[in-house]
């Protein structure tokens, strides 16, 4: 099979560079390659409004088999790749078929972290594919408790479903807040006091020595002797790039595929895209790997102009999003190497932001409850503004006057 565009995953990144590339009225031919039994599909979706019951699997999907058809793109499903050949310009799938290509695109996406127990025999749960939803879904229908173990976004994501199913909720973390890794003091702790409302119970600084099975139920022992029984565990320790294909093809990695600004490889005839890549933005001076929908989006329509013979560089604000009960958390720019931030607004009144800086210079906005606070963060990140910290805590200050003054 000769082609000349290859995608290698057919997540959120590999299925819009694939739609992307047409809508940019590509005319190549294009082979889309996943390794599970289904079309593109949206993750965010699983542990929010698709776990609830809320939508239909249909309506994950990002086309219907009829579009991938009507569009010329072929599709191989169920077929994982084993090997690239960069030298012959070809890929070697799991029945080993060969395929040619012209640009090759790699969207693997990422894997997730396994808890490592000293009983491997123990059912745990965790959260990434359309089937994984539809298992705990169906655990949440039929049990009482449940543990889970990570208090990040999906741990938290799947506490607030459980707990409006009327399910006991203990959550095992092993740092001293929620979502440490990409919010502020300030925001978990109010989003832990939201939870704890709710009925749900924290364990922090706690690590799992084992989980043993006892009947129908599990048995969590915890590093300080203290046990948590329950009926069933949801592991969500995070993810890491699926870098293996790439590496094992001798291509530069370190936290992900590196790719310049236009999403080439160290391999000019080759690409990445999405959670397994990482790129270089001019607006935070550094690296990022990302793990968002809008980063697959955003890049996949970048790396598609660049194969269409249209050159765009890649330099977006990443931005992320979290639903817990009636809260919505959105998140722009990155904050990890802040060296201040400043409250904007009440949090008491669950609608109020977080502004982090860095030499003065806005990198990242939290809003809980404020799109418009978000959505005019975004453009002074955008900016690369500074703002003295009392204009950001004067409520009868529209921040829009920054904007609208450049």
């Amino acid at each position: 099979m000769k082609n000349d565009v290859v995608i290698i995953g057919a997540g959120h990144a590999g299925g819009m560079t694939a739609i992307s590339l047409r809508q940019q009225k590509y005319q190549g031919s294009i082979t889309l390659i996943g390794n599970e039994d289904f079309l593109p599909y949206q993750r965010p979706a699983l542990s929010k409004e698709f776990l609830a019951g809320n939508i239909e699997e249909k309506r994950l999907y990002l086309k219907s088999q009829n579009y991938f058809d009507k569009n010329n793109i072929n599709i191989i499903l169920n077929h994982k790749v084993v090997s690239i050949d960069r030298n012959k310009k070809t890929i070697l799938l799991d029945d080993q078929k060969r395929i040619d290509y012209k640009s090759l695109v790699i969207a693997t996406g990422s894997v997730l972290n396994q808890l490592e127990t000293i009983n491997r025999k123990v059912d745990l749960y965790y959260l990434r594919t359309i089937g994984d939803s539809v298992k705990i879904r169906e655990k949440l229908r039929n049990n009482n408790k449940i543990a889970i173990i990570g208090a990040g976004y999906i741990g938290l994501e799947i506490a607030s479903i459980a707990i409006t199913k009327n399910i006991g909720v203990t959550i095992l973390e092993m740092e001293e807040r929620v979502m440490s890794r990409v919010v502020s003091p300030e925001v978990s702790h109010f989003f832990q006091q939201k939870h704890q409302s709710k009925g749900v119970e924290f364990k922090f600084n706690t690590y799992v020595n084992d989980i043993e099975s006892l009947g129908k139920q599990k048995r969590i022992i915890c590093n300080d002797g203290s046990v948590v029984d329950t009926d069933f565990v949801v592991v969500g320790i995070g993810i890491k790039p699926n870098v293996e294909l790439a590496q094992n093809s001798g291509l530069e990695c370190d936290n992900g595929i590196i790719v310049d600004e236009t999403g080439h490889t160290s391999d000019r005839n080759i690409f990445a895209v999405g959670d397994c890549s990482n790129h270089p933005n001019n607006i935070f001076r550094s690296r990022l790997r990302l793990e968002s929908v809008q980063n697959a989006v955003e890049q996949a329509k970048s790396i598609a102009s660049n194969i269409a013979g249209n050159h765009k560089p890649y330099q977006k604000i990443p931005w992320f999003w979290s639903d817990q009960y009636n809260i919505k958390l959105q998140i722009a720019g990155i904050s990890r190497n802040h060296d201040s931030h400043t409250i904007r607004g009440l949090p008491e009144e669950e609608k109020f932001s977080v502004f982090y800086q860095k030499d003065k210079r806005l990198i990242a906005v939290d809003a809980i409850n404020n799109s418009k606070e978000f959505l005019k963060g975004k453009k002074l990140i955008q900016m690369q503004a500074e703002i003295p910290p009392e204009l950001i805590q004067d409520m009868d200050f529209d921040l829009e006057e920054i904007i609208s003054s450049r």
